[in-house]
Order: C-alpha cells, then sequence, then structure tokens
C-alpha cells in the first residue's frame, strides 16, 4: 500500500466548510464564495513541528505559508488576510518579499486566520526555505520538513473520522516510510525534476501535467544536503 499525499499542504484535513480535492492530494481548502476561517492552533501546530525538527533537517530554514488558486500561487498580499478573534480584534499579517505569510508570534487563546469569501477557491500551503534556496532549487531537508509539518497540521484540524488514518499514517513510518509518496506541488509545469546525489544525478518521478513532482524524503541514503533542481516546461 502506498498513501499519496502533497508536500505542503494538509493531508486528509479538509475543513467541513470545503470538501473539494485534487489528485496530487488534499490541502487546507477554502471553496468559492467561502470565507476563510482557519483556526489558528493549526498554524501553531506548524511551529512547534518546525521548532521541534529545525536543528536537525532545516538549521537554515523559514517557515511561510503560501495561498494558491488552482494550480497557481497568488501573493498573499492581493488577499485581506487578518488574524481575528471572531470578538472584533484583528491584527494584521506579515507578507515578505515573494508574498508569502510570516507568523512570528501567534497570540494565544482562540484567534483564527480569515479572509472574505473569493469567486474563486484557494488553497493554504506551508513552504520551508533555507537560505540561498529556491522553489527551483531545494534542499531535501527543507522537504522533509515540509512533510513533518503537513501531518502536524493535519493532526491539528483532524476529525474523528480522520484520526484514524493519520494513525495509519505514523504506524507505517510517516515521512521516513517508503510507502509514503511526497508530491511536491510546482508554481508552473515542469520538464524535470532531479535530485543531485554524491556521485550523480537520480530523475524523480514528474506527474502527467507536470504540476508535481515526488520528492525522495524517505530515501534514508540521502542526506539533508542534497539538493532537489526542476526545469520548467
Amino acid at each position: 500500500m502506498r498513501v499519496l499525499m502533497a508536500s505542503v499542504g494538509v493531508l486528509a484535513a479538509v475543513p467541513a466548510m470545503a470538501q473539494e480535492v485534487e489528485p496530487d492530494g488534499p490541502d487546507i481548502v477554502v471553496t468559492a464564495g467561502k470565507p476563510l476561517k482557519l483556526n489558528a492552533k493549526v498554524l501553531r501546530a506548524a511551529q512547534r513541528r518546525f521548532a521541534a525538527d529545525r536543528a536537525a533537517l532545516s538549521p537554515e530554514g523559514s517557515l511561510r505559508f503560501e495561498l494558491w488558486r488552482g494550480g497557481q500561487r497568488i501573493p498573499a498580499g492581493t488577499v485581506p488576510v487578518v488574524l481575528s478573534d471572531g470578538e472584533g480584534r484583528t491584527l494584521p499579517v506579515t507578507i515578505d518579499g515573494d508574498g508569502r505569510m510570516v507568523f512570528a508570534t501567534l497570540p494565544e487563546g482562540r484567534w483564527f486566520l480569515t479572509a472574505p469569501a473569493q469567486a474563486q477557491g484557494m488553497r493554504l500551503r506551508a513552504m520551508v526555505l533555507s537560505r540561498g534556496t529556491t522553489v527551483e532549487d531545494r534542499r531535501l531537508g527543507d522537504l522533509r520538513m515540509q512533510c513533518h509539518v503537513a501531518i502536524s497540521m493535519a493532526k491539528a484540524q483532524a476529525s474523528l473520522v480522520q484520526m484514524p488514518l493519520l494513525g495509519l499514517l505514523d504506524a507505517i513510518g510517516g515521512c521516513e516510510s517508503r510507502r509514503v509518496e511526497m508530491l511536491h506541488p510546482t508554481e508552473h509545469p515542469i520538464a524535470s525534476a532531479t535530485a543531485f546525489v554524491p556521485g550523480g544525478e537520480q530523475s524523480l518521478q514528474v506527474s502527467k501535467q507536470g504540476t508535481s513532482y515526488v520528492a525522495p524524503v524517505s530515501d534514508r541514503t540521502l542526506g539533508n544536503d542534497v539538493r532537489v533542481k526542476i526545469a520548467y516546461r
């Protein structure tokens, strides 16, 4: 049995208000015409896992969050996202120079990441990038970190029905299991994805549409500093 998951999304943990999925695997999804309202506990879970694994996997990495519409990433600054406590208090969300959301410190208590309803559906995905890397040139350790963060986010908002699936994922080894294939979405269709391993190159599986590739996060023969590069069509 193989488990497929999106690398920077949430595995089988779609909010009750949104039940759309794509073949690559479900993310945090907000359907068209529905407002975004994500409990900040999901973001805190991502931050905790990132802090716990940072020294081992991504010592120079940073955790960001992206908004996607269809198969395209959109600058978060184009959507009026705020943190809200549901009682009238709001806090601004920091957007970096690449249009990704940054949460240095999240407020305690019951807060939500919110945005007004949009004409088209959106997806929220985590992104881990180390200094000196880009989305076209990644460290394998950063991709492994994204897998860990995605599972932690899934657990933070999973329903009773979804928890057995996440328990099964843990039982087979999670991100370290060879039965888990990590599908990493790309911002544009790609022609190839390659891992530059000691002594040569390793071609990686690319989806038929060229919109994602399988990152070798479970291959324990590959160190965290191995680079994974993609080439656009």
